[in-house]
């Protein structure tokens, strides 16, 4: 079966929109084929793979916030529940060769608090968790082809249902249930989430409406994988963006009278124009996301599960090219040695894939509309490409205002220079990311998951987890 392992090229995620509800019966495991399974679902509530020994703990909490709570007093305030941001099915048994990897999926919860997106240790609001299964299981046929009789399947189906197994499901997040509010015939994690569902239960039936959870869980879709193109070169990348490409490159589209900075004068400024040292981590960010003319500018994820053929060395694959895409300097994974070990079996961890920002965008919609490949998206892809040649004279013009800063020489720059240089690097970061956050909303860099590499059974149920192992997260913290 061909899945997004299959290659050790980046294959990047894109959220598309389930348009019809009926449509969700084929998204994750919500379906019996099983070889049809790809990808994953973004937001909505989780498809446990093992829908019977799932998490015991519910809701996962915020460990950040429960600290926090203590240190403050409020010792007896419960931690922000965590929410369900996407799951990704990934089998790893030919990889590992650990035949109860034939079926394998990754969760990821986070914290939605925004303070915790910026503390030092918000690595620790997020919670991922790997579940996997031997082909013959009790939950999914250990055939699944097109001629299977129709009946066999539909039996074999019930059997993936949580209450076949005497299991409940939280009716916001789609946790293990706790206990029925006798009032509304609905299964509860927690009373937060009950109360949740009370105050929507009265909202829509003042408007008179159906019932919209949207304001505790976040817009479900599916996760849709392709690789990730290549990199352009020569003519093909001068075309993309003329505020960066053209050699006025500061030109003002607005007021052709403002004074124009040549790229000769960088060059000439920095002696080679390309060893500026302003953070190039960011500007290589929006250099990789804007390959193919900014079509790939919308991916939610990517992912390339533990990049290096021999997982067992010493080597690092932090830094390469299919490693983690880091959204700046600060806060990112200096080593391999800030990413502990399996606690379960002692094999080493490495990266599989990362939680783009942009992500936060398709969580947030209520109303997911499709890309076109209309004239107003050809424009914002065309706003928000910064190829390699942009970067460099980005980079070349912030190592210049830094350098002047330092020296106290800011006056001796050219007019508008500091302001010009300002403005285009918010400029990317405004048309790539969701520019309407808000403040008590979540927030993040990227989140890059690193997994066992050997993929470890559980030999017992875990108190906590069930029978769903923990992997490791690292949470960068969002750009300024």
């Amino acid at each position: 079966m061909e899945t997004m392992n299959d290659s050790k090229n980046v294959q990047l995620g894109f959220s598309e929109p389930i348009e019809n509800p009926s449509d969700a019966h084929f998204v994750a495991h919500n379906s019996p084929k099983w070889i049809d399974w790809d990808g994953g679902k973004i937001g909505g509530k989780p498809s446990w793979l093992n829908p019977r020994d799932i998490p015991k703990t519910a809701p996962l909490r915020c460990s950040v916030c429960q600290r926090r709570n203590i240190k403050t007093g409020c010792e007896d305030v419960e931690a922000t529940p965590l929410r369900f941001l996407l799951q990704i099915y990934s089998p790893a048994d030919s990889e590992t060769g650990n035949e109860e990897a034939f079926h394998r999926s990754l969760y990821v919860f986070c914290c939605p608090h925004p303070i915790c997106s910026s503390l030092e240790n918000a690595h620790e609001s997020v919670v991922v968790l790997r579940g996997q299964l031997p082909k013959e299981n009790e939950f999914y046929p250990i055939e699944c082809d097109d001629d299977d009789d129709e009946e066999e399947q539909d039996v074999m189906w019930k059997n993936h249902k949580s209450d076949e197994w005497g299991v409940n499901l939280c009716a916001i997040c789609g946790q293990r249930a706790t206990g029925r509010c006798p009032a509304s015939k609905q299964w509860f994690c927690c009373k937060t989430h009950q109360r949740f569902y009370h105050k929507a239960l009265k909202k829509a039936k003042d408007c008179h409406e159906k019932i919209d959870l949207s304001n505790y869980i976040y817009q479900e879709s599916e996760l849709v994988v392709e690789e990730e193109p290549m990199e352009q070169s020569g003519e093909e990348a001068n075309v993309e963006v003329d505020e960066i490409n053209k050699s006025s490159m500061f030109a003002d589209t607005v007021d052709k009278s403002d004074e124009l900075l040549e790229q000769t004068d960088l060059n000439e400024m920095t002696g080679s124009g390309a060893e500026g040292t302003s953070d190039p981590w960011t500007l290589e960010f929006y250099t990789r996301i804007g390959r193919a003319n900014g079509n790939v500018k919308s991916q939610c994820l990517r992912y390339c599960r533990w990049p290096l053929d021999d997982r067992n060395d010493d080597s690092d694959d932090l830094t390469g090219s299919n490693g983690p895409l880091w959204i700046s300097t600060v806060d990112k994974v200096a080593s391999e040695k800030d990413v502990p070990c399996c606690e379960y079996c002692g094999a080493k961890r490495r990266f599989e894939f990362q939680i783009m920002p942009q992500m936060m965008h398709y969580l947030r919609q209520n109303d997911h509309c499709k890309n076109s490949s209309g004239d107003a998206n050809d424009v914002a892809r065309s706003q928000s490409t910064l190829t390699q040649e942009g970067k460099t004279a980005l980079l070349a013009a912030a190592d210049i205002v830094n350098k002047a800063k330092e020296q106290g020489t800011e006056s001796d720059l050219p007019e508008g220079f500091q302001r010009k240089q300002e403005e285009l690097v918010n400029k990317f970061k405004a048309t790539i990311f969701d520019n309407e956050k808000k403040e008590e909303q979540l927030d993040f860099g990227t989140i890059a998951v690193f997994t066992c590499t050997a993929s470890c059974s559980q030999s017992r149920l875990d108190e906590q987890y069930g029978c769903y192992r923990k992997e490791f997260a690292w949470r960068q913290k969002p750009l300024d």
